[in-house]
């Protein structure tokens, strides 16, 4: 992931647009006669000097047809609207009343500290030279008018009576049914000043003031705003809204509490507006659409030891960020910088600059400039972004990081609808997502990652996207929490992506160099796919502990190279992996990367000195097939974890659950409670050891299941070594079939148990099955036998059919001990009896007695075509002349 950073250079709007509102040749400054008191305007070279106007208390108030001035010609560069106020006054409010836009390319100037306020609803055109000289606050509007707490207003349509004013603080601005936009081409640097990036200032007010344009529509067109710890308001409403003004010490504070609509917002060429400083002013931008476009940028540094304030970014439709464009705070000082809180209805950032080198996106950061960090102890602002769905595409992000002392802010991102992270930037460097990390050149004093924490009902992470938090050098990674109440989706990976890198995931990790833990990454959904080559991962580099990770889900699917993995790569030990899975847990299929085939796979492991953490499986149902694998390793010097699976169910196809390592004592694998166990295809269950360590153990508790394999299909159950002693394997089960305890070559085809050890000392083998009780379930007999003479009819006619009789032997036959055992049937003899001609049918008087329920033992199962495990009674039957008949439970599937 690379730093988050911003790119110096910048576009240039046209200023063609301008030309086309108006046209300026022969626009001037011109006073209308509408107040008491009228202004006047004289040319002192290229000065149009402004005296006279109204003054009522504080305020001075101006009124003009036409307010305009350009610099068309060389001759007349450095033109210049100077109000030559008194000191005392406040305010100066101003008002264009001609119906035609004002186009301003020169130079505004005032005495004093006074605001400055200039309102004309035909529209505003600030040209590529304009630029402020003064005192105070600005504000342009394309109100209709300026209102007053007694409820006067300075109206720019209405003119006919002048209020008297005896309130001197404006409290708002109300538009009409029409009114012109505001245009920002302002390039300007006066006495060659530059703003924080290093580019013209544009339009600037002094350190602490307040600079605002509010319209029906705003547009940046490569026009710069700067206000130094002071303060930006961008605003566009609908017609016939009121936007309040909040003055705290010569600072407006807009406010639209009472719109319900609002007009649309653009950035273009390159846009800047800055409010870096001490410690950095606020920027608010209200709108309905709001887009940035070509690398236009909102920002501000915070350089000293002063708390910064929030850049606030309002739209109720869209936000859109494209181009390199970007939104973000930065702490270069001792001092926090503010928040970034963004809210819309959808906000969609995609896609880098030209060069693919500067992302789209919003961002918090610490020590951007990449020089003495160390010094750099200010933490970073918060990113809080609230949306109904956000997409990032193409290279964007959202990142709060750190390279300085200083803490990195939280990242808190809240979608009510979903949200998607697709793709990464054209040459691949750069994935979209979204990151709270320790920056990759942070000093060794670095501060912590933050926290990262996302609430959505559905996440979609496609084609190399990622959401990480990561720390590095001496800072500690943040905790990654993702709550989606519907699903997750990991999926695909970038064009350029290996094993370990550009695959589409979401990652908690402790990166190369860093000395403190790795944070805890906490996944809950309803269901959580992760297929075709993307990842979850929980990585630890660095020397301490590796975070543990943890999910919570109903349905968990991996598929097709999907993953899900702990590691530890060096001395740290590797976190927990823990899943917990109401319904069921998937892992199928293999995936492949550059030629590099791997299985679909829930795994912890260790690749260094570090031991691997332990990986525990609670769910109803584990299904693992298709060279799917559960494994836990160790092939460095570090112990393997042990794998726990929880389960009512498992179900191997051709799968795997290993623990493997290389070095010192085994790895274990537990099944506990289980009810059904099925191997099929290959399948295997292993604790191997591999050089001088011993074999692992294996325990399958299953008092009251059973395990089935399918016979001759190389299904084994292994706790082998090489050197080392083999391991220990105990086995409790109602009943096994089709699996035997004798040597597991890899070529034989049978199911074997084994816990032998190819140079060192076998292990034991224990199976436990519960004795066959002979008698369960049979129906105990009376010691007497049963008189014959009672179970004959004795009205039947000797000779007739319908009146020949039939009776029953009570014999001693009875049910094998085992499934293995024939069948025997002893049957008693009874002497035949001659009925008398005579006798009459007689009904008899002996009323029978129903035969108890009978619990039969299974004999045999069956699989059924989706590969359910049935278990069945098949009865025997016995041939008349007391043959013997073979239990039918052998081979029948």
């Amino acid at each position: 992931m690379q730093p988050f950073t911003f790119r110096l250079g910048i576009f240039h709007g046209s200023v063609l647009c301008w030309l086309l509102v108006s046209n300026p040749v022969n626009a001037d400054i011109t006073p209308d006669t509408t107040l008491p008191v009228n202004s006047t305007v004289t040319s002192q070279g290229t000065v149009k000097v402004i005296d006279g106007g109204t003054l009522q208390g504080e305020n001075l108030l101006h009124s003009f047809k036409d307010f305009s001035f350009s610099n068309l010609t060389p001759e007349t560069t450095g033109n210049t609207a100077y109000f030559n106020n008194d000191l005392a006054v406040k305010n100066i409010i101003t008002r264009v009343t001609g119906g035609l836009p004002s186009n301003i390319d020169g130079i505004i100037k005032a005495n004093g500290t006074a605001n400055l306020f200039i309102i004309n609803p035909a529209g505003i055109v600030f040209g590529q030279n304009a630029s402020l000289d003064i005192g105070g606050s600005f504000i342009a509007s394309t109100a209709t008018s300026l209102k007053f707490p007694d409820g006067k207003e300075f109206s720019a349509v209405d003119t006919a009576t002048t209020p008297l004013l005896t309130i001197n603080v404006p409290i708002g601005l109300q538009f009409g049914a029409n009114s012109g936009a505001i245009i920002n081409q302002s390039q300007a640097s006066p006495d060659n000043a530059v703003n924080s990036a290093g580019l013209p200032v544009g339009l600037r007010v002094e350190s602490g003031k307040t600079l605002a344009l509010v319209s029906n529509s705003l547009l940046l067109e490569g026009g710069n705003l700067t206000a130094s710890d002071g303060r930006v308001e961008l605003g566009s409403v609908a017609p016939n809204s009121f936007v309040s003004l909040n003055e705290i010490n010569q600072n407006y504070i807009l406010g639209y509490t009472d719109i319900q609509n609002f007009g649309d917002i653009q950035l273009s060429g390159g846009a800047v507006v800055d409010t870096s400083g001490d410690s950095g002013g606020t920027v608010q931008i209200q709108g309905q659409n709001i887009t940035l476009i070509d690398n236009s940028q909102v920002f501000y540094y915070s350089f000293l030891e002063s708390t910064g304030q929030n850049l606030i970014i309002n739209a109720t439709d869209s936000l859109k960020l494209s181009g390199g464009s970007f939104i973000g705070t930065f702490a270069e000082g001792t001092g926090q910088a503010g928040d970034v809180l963004v809210k819309a209805s959808e906000i969609d950032i995609q896609g880098t600059t030209p060069d693919g080198i500067y992302p789209s996106g919003l961002g918090s950061q610490v020590c951007t400039f990449l020089t003495n960090c160390e010094n750099v102890t200010g933490n970073g602002g918060n990113l809080i972004v609230e949306a109904e769905k956000l997409f990032l595409r193409d290279g964007a992000i959202i990142d709060a990081s750190t390279f300085g002392a200083g803490k990195a802010g939280n990242v808190q991102i809240k979608a009510f609808d979903f949200i998607e992270i697709i793709g990464s930037s054209p040459d691949d460097q750069i994935p979209s997502g979204i990151f709270a990390q320790v920056g990759i050149y942070a000093p060794d004093i670095a501060g912590d990652a933050g926290n990262l924490t996302i609430e959505t009902p559905r996440l979609t992470i496609l084609d190399g996207g990622q959401i990480s938090a990561a720390g590095r050098t001496g800072g500690k990674g943040g905790n990654l929490t993702i709550n989606a109440s519907n699903s997750i989706i990991l999926s695909g990976a970038a064009k350029t992506a290996t094993r370990n890198i550009r695959r589409s995931g979401i990652f908690a990790s402790a990166e190369p160099g860093a000395t403190r833990d790795a944070g805890e990454l906490k996944i809950t959904t309803e269901q959580l796919i992760v297929e075709n080559n993307a990842e979850i991962s929980a990585n630890n580099f660095g020397l301490q502990k590796g975070g543990t990770a943890t999910l919570n889900v109903r349905k968990l699917i991996l598929r097709n190279g999907g993953e899900v993995r702990a590691r530890s790569f060096g001395e740290g030990s590797g976190g927990e992996l823990i899943v917990n899975s109401d319904e069921f847990v998937e892992i199928t299929g293999s995936g492949s990367i550059n030629s590099e085939a791997f299985a679909s796979a829930l795994s912890t492991s260790s690749e260094a000195a570090g031991k691997a953490g332990n990986l525990i499986i609670n769910t109803p149902i584990l299904n693992v097939r298709d060279g799917g694998e559960v494994t836990v390793s160790a092939t460095g010097s570090g112990a393997a974890g042990n794998l726990t699976a929880n389960a009512n169910t498992i179900r191997l196809n051709q799968g795997k659950l290993t623990a493997e390592t290389n070095a010192g004592e085994g790895a274990n694998i537990s099944l506990e409670n289980l009810q059904l166990l099925t191997l099929q295809n290959q399948s295997l269950i292993s604790a191997e050891a591999f050089n001088n360590a011993n074999g692992g153990n294996i325990i399958i508790d299953a008092p009251d299941g059973f395990i089935v394999a399918v016979p001759n299909q190389n299904n084994d159950i292994v706790a082998n070594a090489f050197q080392g002693q083999g391991g220990k394997i105990d086995i409790t089960a109602r009943s096994i079939f089709s699996v035997a305890e004798r040597r597991s070559t890899p070529a034989n085809t049978t199911n074997d148990i084994d816990a032998s050890s190819e140079f060192g000392l076998t292990g034991s083998i224990t199976i436990n099955t519960p004795d066959v009780d002979p008698s369960r379930g049979l129906v105990q007999l009376p010691e007497n036998l049963t008189d014959a003479s009672q179970q004959i009819v004795s009205s039947c006619n000797p000779g007739s059919v319908a009146s020949r009789s039939s009776f029953t032997i009570t014999g001693r036959g009875g049910i094998a001990r085992s499934p293995m055992e024939p069948l025997q049937g002893e049957v008693a003899i009874a002497r035949w009896i001659k009925l008398d001609t005579q006798t009459q049918p007689q009904a008899s008087n002996i009323t029978p007695v129903p035969p108890p329920d009978q619990i039969v033992e299974a004999q045999s199962w069956i699989f059924d075509n989706k590969g359910n495990v049935t278990l069945v009674a098949q009865a025997p039957t016995i041939a008349a002349n007391g043959s013997s008949i073979s239990s039918a439970t052998c081979g029948v599937w």
